[in-house]
This record gives C-alpha cells, structure tokens and sequence, in this order.
C-alpha cells in the first residue's frame, strides 16, 4: 500500500490505524503476522471499501490474543469448525479429531480446553453452540460467522503472496 493510497482513503487510514494498534498489543509475532495478512486480505478483498466495519471488525478480534488462542482458532479453522457448519453428518467427528489435535499438538486436555474457548468468545470469532436435542457436546464452542470473513482475508492475502 502506497502513501498516496494511505491518504487518499479514509478506511484505508482508519484500517492501517487499527492495524496499528493491533500491532502494539501483540506481543507474538505470528500473532502479528495473521493481523497483517487479515489487512491486507481485506484491501485486497475490497471489502475495506464495501463493508469496513466487518474488516475492521475482524482485525479487532486478533488484536490481544495469545500465540495458544490463535493456535486453536487455526485448528478450528482446519477442521472446520464452524457455526454454520452443523449440517454436515460428520461435524462430531471433526469436532472430536480438533479436540484430540488439540491435546496431541499444544498438550491441552478438553477440560483445559473448554475455558480457554469460552474466553475467545470475547474477541467475537467464536460463538457458544447450542445443545439442541442431541444432548450435551464436548466443546460446545464454534467459529463464529466474523471468523469466516477473518480467514477469508487471510487466505487471501496469502493466496497472493504464493
């Protein structure tokens, strides 16, 4: 992005500004890394021009999240773990193989698991199931639709980088 693009948008400056401010509070440079892809994906995207708020939204939502937050977003991200993913017959096991990812990969039991996903409900990204008739689920927790917009500016920005 250019100077010039900079100044002649203001969402483009309102965003480079969040962004900024994102930048200040991570403390993780991965965590860093996924905020500027999320910018970059939404200029890219147009969405900074056709829906701001979403983008900036989304940039927000990593803003302040541990390297272990993000690591379980990326999990529920490659497992799909989505709230408006129900519809697919093998969403519990999907749900069971990002628990056991979980376990394997970063050592953190279900029972660990659980308060750590309730506390990402703050950023937005993620959205408390409901236990419908099917009884209780093991982590009832899932990526909100504001994630969905989230990693789709990632993918995009790195889709370009490739």
């Amino acid at each position: 992005m250019t100077e010039e693009e900079l100044c002649n948008s203001d969402q483009r400056f309102a965003l480079f500004m969040r962004v900024g401010r994102a930048f200040e509070i991570c403390s993780e440079r991965e965590v860093v890394d996924y905020i500027a892809d999320a910018m970059i994906g939404g200029i890219k995207s147009g969405d900074v021009e056709n829906k701001p708020d979403f983008v900036h939204m989304a940039i927000s939502a990593l803003s302040g999240i541990t390297k272990t937050e993000l690591d379980i977003l990326l999990m529920m991200h490659r497992h799909q773990i989505y709230v408006d993913a129900d519809f697919r017959r093998d969403h519990d096991s999907h749900r069971e193989a990002f628990i056991k990812e979980c376990e394997d990969t970063l050592g953190i039991k279900s029972t660990m698991l659980s308060p750590i996903t309730t506390g990402l409900m703050r950023t937005g990204l993620v959205t408390s199931d409901t236990t419908g008739l099917s009884g209780t689920i093991q982590n009832p927790y899932s990526l909100s639709l504001l994630a969905r917009e989230l990693f789709s500016y990632i993918n995009l920005a790195r889709r370009l980088t490739e």
